[in-house]
């Protein structure tokens, strides 16, 4: 059983993006982990508590049966010494075949510094001669995931279809009641609504319904012929 290990600064970054693919992962008897940065708050109409209650609810839509969150600040995450080493830890600790983190370029400023975070790590849980808990891992794959309140997406290295998890991600989505409420008149399209228009849009970019887009850090390697026809 392959492990993913999958980067998210807040709760709910990992559904929004991605909860169609890691769906598909668990069905095909992938090992997700999801690791939260942040607790997510503080936010206007959300808590410890409720987002605890949110983010257990879409684990158990979605099948996640290991979670972590390291307690980074909300608003405030940095790639300091201290946060790179505690990532590196988990990578170390879990040893997973593929890490995924969010794509750049990004508004938000944690989104940034996780993706820099997660490529330091990355490097760092390779470490030998080091107090670090664990044994040495280098991570074969990284890939990044596109956040959906950005306004435009650079061409991917790889789209997944996801038509036959798209109700599975959207109740996963809907399980963040508290970040679905719309407190921006500038964003007038209701989130849930754009995700959808997202995963249409990129769906119909390899002739499927729904789909999710992927950067990869380092050029795909293709194993099967099958890829050459499998349309």
């Amino acid at each position: 059983m392959k492990t993913a290990l999958i980067i998210a600064p807040h709760p709910d970054d990992a559904e929004l993006a991605m909860g169609g693919t890691i769906a598909k992962m668990i069905s095909t008897n992938w090992n997700v982990i999801i690791v939260d940065l942040t607790d997510g708050e503080p936010t206007p109409f959300g808590s410890r508590e409720i987002r605890a209650t949110e983010t257990d609810k879409a684990n158990k839509i979605l099948g996640i049966n290991k979670r972590i969150c390291l307690d980074m600040p909300n608003r405030y995450l940095e790639t300091t010494l201290e946060h790179r080493r505690c990532l590196a830890q988990i990578i170390r600790a879990n040893k997973p075949a593929v890490l995924f983190g969010p794509a750049m370029p990004d508004w938000h400023p944690d989104h940034r510094a996780a993706a820099n975070l997660i490529e330091a790590a990355r490097f760092e849980a390779k470490f030998h001669k080091t107090d670090m808990h664990g044994e040495p891992h280098w991570t074969p794959r990284l890939y990044f995931y596109y956040s959906p309140h950005r306004l435009e997406y650079r061409k991917p290295s790889f789209i997944v279809d996801i038509t036959a998890f798209w109700e599975k991600k959207l109740a996963a989505v809907k399980a963040y009641k508290s970040q679905l409420k719309n407190t921006s008149k500038a964003n007038p399209i209701n989130l849930s609504k754009k995700i959808e228009v997202i995963a249409a849009y990129f769906g119909q970019c390899i002739n499927a319904r729904y789909a999710e887009p992927f950067l990869s850090s380092e050029p795909v390697s293709v194993n099967s012929l099958e890829i050459f026809y499998d349309f």
